[in-house]
């Protein structure tokens, strides 16, 4: 009854309980691999989709496996191996009835691994260029083999989705404030439409700028805490939601902590829960929210107005304002006060950015404090907070 995807298990035996293991479930049909099937010409006969159980039985082995396609049918081969503890250092080949390669793949990335630093498994994707027989390979990189050199291979049509990852897994907040949030999506398949993100617990919370954009593997949001201070830590759950071959499907978002090893690589490691604390007071007496219509949209090579609602306690134009990290080629001009708030002014650099871009623009707040010691005349920016995220739309000049 579990859904497809990777679950850990054990077995118990009396009083003892063996060591969890990874074990992968899906809902297309499976098969073992049948030896021998070590050349084109022995060939193990297989029926798309399917899923073949099978292992490099010794060193310098591979196994091919024969399928019927036609002119335009996009395949998708997939090995999971290394996923699932398997030593095999997979690679995957496929050809045409000639011996003609026409895809090749040694080691494809899977962001979801968390700490695992070797994407050894493989997956390629190619379209057939004609109605005929087919061939699909999988060896070890290394020329190794034996009987724990077990993998699965997928051999079906494109089954596009995605994953999440929230970062961070835990916020520290005051009250009314604007937080920022990454949301990673993994896709899988060949999926890139967009993905709507939202909270499924609000409890006063609210999220800005909730959307990855087609063809974007990550998006930057905030969330703007409740404009009261609360008990205790709460759990909150962010989900995406996306239409994929013309049926909607929803997929948590996972929170996960991004970390840095070896000053290169980078994972996305996953957490139990989103926890978030709100305490004290923010900016003011309640929080700053966008006046203006969002998108908003911002002609290359020209400027864009967005209207800042916020308490009368906060006086916008009288903090340094600056982005986020933003694109190259979208800066903040100006900043001026108004009766309901502020007024920012940002412009776009036609040169660095063309009209499609999408996304979101995270503006921070500082204040310049004299310290107590120190030159005189001498000012700090201190950190106050981060603006509701602005979602744009870079567009052609009017």
């Amino acid at each position: 009854d579990q859904p497809p995807g990777i679950h850990s298990i054990s077995v118990r035996r009396k009083d003892l309980i063996s060591n969890r293991l990874p074990f992968a479930v899906d809902s297309l049909p499976e098969g073992l691999e049948q030896e021998p099937n070590h050349r084109p010409d022995a060939a193990q006969s297989v029926a798309l989709p399917f899923i073949i159980n099978g292992r490099i039985e010794s060193p310098g082995d591979c196994d091919v496996f024969r399928f019927q396609g036609r002119a335009g049918e996009q395949v998708v081969a997939e090995v999971m191996a290394r996923r699932l503890g398997s030593p095999l250092d997979s690679t995957l080949k496929l050809t045409d009835a000639n011996g003609r390669q026409l895809a090749f793949n040694d080691d494809h990335a899977d962001k979801g691994l968390g700490l695992d630093t070797h994407h050894a498994d493989s997956w390629l994707s190619a379209t057939l260029p004609e109605d005929g027989t087919y061939y699909i390979q999988v060896g070890d990189a290394q020329r190794q083999g034996g009987p724990e050199y077990s993998y699965r291979l997928r051999l079906s049509p494109p089954r596009p989705d995605f994953e999440l990852r929230v970062s961070p897994s835990s916020i520290n907040a005051r009250t009314g404030v604007a937080v920022p949030l990454t949301v990673y999506a993994l896709r899988k398949d060949g999926f890139a439409g967009e993905i709507e993100l939202v909270l499924n617990q609000e409890k006063g919370f609210t999220l800005n700028g909730g959307r990855v954009p087609p063809g974007q593997d990550q998006a930057r949001l905030t969330l703007t805490t409740p404009s009261r201070p609360l008990k205790e830590p709460v759990s909150l759950r962010l989900e995406g939601r996306a239409v994929v071959q013309g049926q909607e499907i929803k997929r948590p978002g996972v929170p996960a902590e991004d970390m840095t090893q070896a000053f290169s690589y980078r994972h996305l490691v996953p957490a139990h829960e989103l926890k978030v604390s709100v305490t004290g007071r923010g900016l003011g007496r309640g929080p700053v929210s966008i006046a203006s219509e969002t998108p908003l949209k911002i002609p290359a090579g020209g400027t864009a107005r967005v209207r800042m609602a916020g308490p009368s306690s906060v006086s916008l134009d009288r903090l340094k304002l600056e982005l986020n990290e933003p694109p190259d080629g979208i800066a903040l001009r100006s900043v001026s006060s108004n009766r309901q708030g502020a007024e920012l002014v940002l412009e776009c650099d036609a040169s660095k950015v063309k009209p499609g871009l999408q996304g979101n623009l995270i503006v921070n707040a500082f204040a310049n404090r004299t310290p107590a010691k120190g030159p005189q005349g001498a000012k700090q920016s201190q950190p106050l907070g981060t603006l509701p995220a602005i979602p744009f739309e870079v567009v052609a000049p009017r």
